[in-house]
């Protein structure tokens, strides 16, 4: 699978008090992403609240995605499951939608092994429709994908790639060095976005690119063409602030705050999550602020 760049894990717009999926919004979203320049979409993400949506708000968000992109850039559906039949049905929904690619979590809740990981990753390869990239967020899973057990998934011509957001760079630089060149290795740890840039990472599945998907886009760029001045001053002036201001909150709910400081009103958290308070809404304001008009004033 050829892909590289930056890819936008999506938050979910919804509305009213059952939180339903607001199709009209996630539509104007995933335009504004797409004309932004963005490399890839990954609906149905962590940031896009997948614990909390239902099967049928899944495929409507996957389906709703894929017809505004219209091959337009790549998709990465997520399908993370716990168990293997779930993500094998999630991942046909996603076949059928037209996505590009499945992205598959370490299963959470029930510790395991790295043998019980094995089972479970080769169970769903093995019957999947679409690549599949691994997800490494042991933080919140309480199961890591451990480097020995990525280098023997990557043998399997299904498990493309991996995503990870373990914020481990010595394990990042690991997996980079110990696959094939053809594996793909995403860092999703935005604030290590260009230190993983120089292991040579593939590229950033980034949660500010919901908020400042050009500048996100252009960091990669840059980099990728050599001027390293400029990603590291976008580094500087966006990422790390932004990164800072939102790390000890619900990431959904500070990105839909950031995104309707924009114009585009993509609702609130899902439960179990909770609102942000006046203060945090505030704070992130400022931020938010702070960027855009530091942003203004280099192009006047």
């Amino acid at each position: 699978m050829n892909l590289s760049g930056t890819v936008v894990p999506m938050a979910t717009p919804t509305r009213g008090p059952r939180r339903e999926i607001d199709e009209d919004a996630l539509r104007a979203f995933t335009e504004r992403l797409v004309d932004a320049g963005v490399h890839g979409l990954f609906p149905s993400s962590s940031i896009g609240e997948f614990p909390s949506l239902t099967g049928a708000q899944h495929r409507r968000v996957l389906e709703t995605v894929a017809d505004e992109v219209d091959g337009r850039t790549k998709i990465l559906a997520g399908c993370c499951e716990t168990d293997v039949d779930s993500v094998l049905e999630d991942i046909a929904i996603a076949k059928t939608t037209g996505a590009d690619a499945a992205v598959v979590v370490a299963p959470y809740y029930l510790k395991t092994t790295q043998g019980g990981l094995e089972r479970f990753f080769t169970a769903v390869a093995d019957e999947s429709p679409l690549p599949i990239l691994l997800y490494n967020i042991p933080q919140l899973t309480g199961n890591e994908i451990g480097v020995d057990l990525v280098r023997r998934l990557a043998e399997h011509e299904a498990v493309v790639g991996l995503k990870d957001t373990s914020g481990d760079l010595a394990y990042h630089y690991r997996v980079i060095d110990e696959t094939p060149e053809e594996f793909l290795v995403f860092q999703g740890a935005t604030e290590l976005a260009t230190a993983s840039l120089d292991l040579g990472t593939d590229g950033l599945i980034a949660g500010p690119a919901n908020v400042f998907p050009s500048v996100m886009t252009d960091l990669y760029d840059a980099y990728d063409r050599g001027d390293l001045a400029e990603a590291r001053h976008l580094m500087r002036t966006v990422v790390t602030p932004f990164v800072s201001a939102t790390t000890d909150l619900p990431t959904a709910a500070a990105t839909k705050h950031l995104v309707g400081l924009q114009g585009l009103d993509i609702g609130g958290p899902l439960p179990p999550l909770p609102e942000l308070t006046d203060d945090e809404r505030e704070s992130l304001t400022v931020m938010y602020r702070r960027i855009t008009d530091q942003f203004e004033e280099q192009t006047v």
